[in-house]
C-alpha cells in the first residue's frame, strides 16, 4: 500500500471526533441555556413559596398574638370584677361595722345623760344641805354676836357708873425732862449740866481736828515748796543716749531741747541734712518729745550741739553710750 493510504483513516477519525465533540458541546450548550430559563422560574417559585409561608406565619403570629390579648382582657375583667366585689363586701363590712358603731354611742350617750341627770340632783340635794348648814351656822353667829354685844354694854354701864364714882387726874409732862412738870425743879439743873459738858467735849473735839488739818497742810505745803526749790537748784541738761537695738543698728536720743528755746523740728531736719540719717521726732512713756538718730552720732551730735547753738554748752550736756 501506499504512504497516504495509510495516513489516510487517521485523518478521518480525527475529523470525527471534532465533530463528535462539537455536536457534544451543542448538546451542553442547548441543556446550558435550557437550564438557564428554567432557574430563574425555579427561583420565582421558590421565592412564592417562602412569601406564602411567612404570610402564613404572620397570620398565625397575627393570631396568636390576638388571643393573648383577649385572653389578657378576659383576665383584667375577671380580676375587676373580683376586686369589685371584694370592694362591695368590704363596704358592706364597713356599713355594718359604722351602724354598730353609732348604736354603741348611741348607748354610751343615752348612759353619759342619765349620769349627769343623777349627778346633778346629787348636788342639789348636797346644795341644800350646805345652805342649810350655812343657814345655821350663821343664825349660831347672830346669836353670839346678839349675846356678846349684851355682855358689852352691860360691862360698858358698868364702867361708866364707875368712872362716875372716881375720875382719873389728867398729867401735863415736860418737853425736855419726859417728867410731869411738878418735877422740872430737880431735873433742869442736871439736864443742862450735861448739856454743858457735852458741848465743851465737842468744841475740844472740834479743835482739835483744826489743829491736826493745819499741820498737815503745813507740812504738805514745806514738801512741796522743797521739791520746787530742788528743781530750781538742778541744772537742765541735754541728755545725749545710744543703745543698740539687735546686733548691729544703733539708735541715739537726744531730749530736753525744748528747755533751751529750740525747735525740735528744725534741730531734726538740720540732723539729717548733716549726717545723712532717718531723723525723727517721737513721743517716750512719760509724754516727753525727743529726737530719735539711726546710728552711732552720739560724740558728733555733741560737737554739732555746742559749735552751732550758743545757748548750748559742753557742761549742760551729758553722754550716755550703752557698752557691748
Amino acid at each position: 500500500m501506499n504512504q497516504r493510504e495509510k495516513k489516510g483513516p487517521k485523518k478521518n477519525a480525527k475529523k470525527n471526533f471534532y465533530k463528535q465533540n462539537q455536536k457534544e458541546r451543542k448538546q451542553n450548550q442547548a441543556n446550558n441555556e435550557s437550564d438557564e430559563e428554567e432557574q430563574p422560574k425555579k427561583h420565582q417559585k421558590n421565592q412564592k413559596k417562602k412569601n406564602e409561608d411567612s404570610e402564613e406565619e404572620e397570620k398565625e403570629e397575627i393570631n396568636t398574638n390576638k388571643e393573648e390579648k383577649n385572653k389578657n382582657k378576659n383576665k383584667k375583667k375577671n380580676k375587676k370584677q373580683e376586686e369589685n366585689s371584694s370592694d362591695e363586701e368590704e363596704k358592706k363590712k364597713e356599713k355594718l361595722a359604722d351602724e354598730i358603731e353609732e348604736q354603741m354611742n348611741k348607748k354610751k350617750e343615752k348612759k353619759e345623760k342619765k349620769e349627769k341627770k343623777e349627778k346633778k340632783e346629787d348636788e342639789e340635794e348636797s346644795d341644800d344641805e350646805e345652805r342649810r348648814n350655812k343657814k345655821n351656822k350663821k343664825n349660831k353667829k347672830n346669836k353670839k354676836k346678839e349675846e356678846n354685844e349684851s355682855e358689852d354694854e352691860k360691862k360698858e354701864n358698868d364702867d361708866e357708873e364707875n368712872e362716875d364714882s372716881i375720875k382719873p387726874k389728867i398729867v401735863e409732862y415736860c418737853d425736855l425732862c419726859r417728867f410731869p412738870k411738878e418735877y422740872c425743879k430737880y431735873t433742869h439743873s442736871l439736864l443742862l449740866k450735861k448739856i454743858d459738858d457735852e458741848k465743851e467735849e465737842n468744841e475740844k473735839d472740834e479743835k482739835e481736828e483744826k489743829e491736826e488739818i493745819d499741820t498737815t497742810k503745813k507740812e504738805n505745803d514745806e514738801e512741796d515748796k522743797k521739791k520746787k526749790d530742788k528743781k530750781k537748784k538742778q541744772p537742765t541738761m541735754v541728755l545725749i543716749e545710744q543703745s543698740r537695738r539687735g546686733k548691729k543698728k544703733h539708735i541715739t536720743y537726744i531730749t530736753n531741747l525744748e528747755k533751751f528755746g529750740l525747735v525740735l523740728k528744725d534741730v531734726s531736719k538740720q540732723l539729717s541734712k548733716k549726717f545723712a540719717c532717718s531723723c525723727t521726732v517721737t513721743k517716750e512713756d512719760n509724754g516727753q518729745e525727743c529726737i530719735t538718730l539711726t546710728g552711732e552720732f552720739a560724740d558728733d551730735v555733741l560737737e554739732y550741739l555746742t559749735s552751732n547753738f550758743d545757748n548750748i554748752k559742753p557742761e549742760n550736756c551729758q553722754v550716755k553710750i550703752e557698752k557691748k
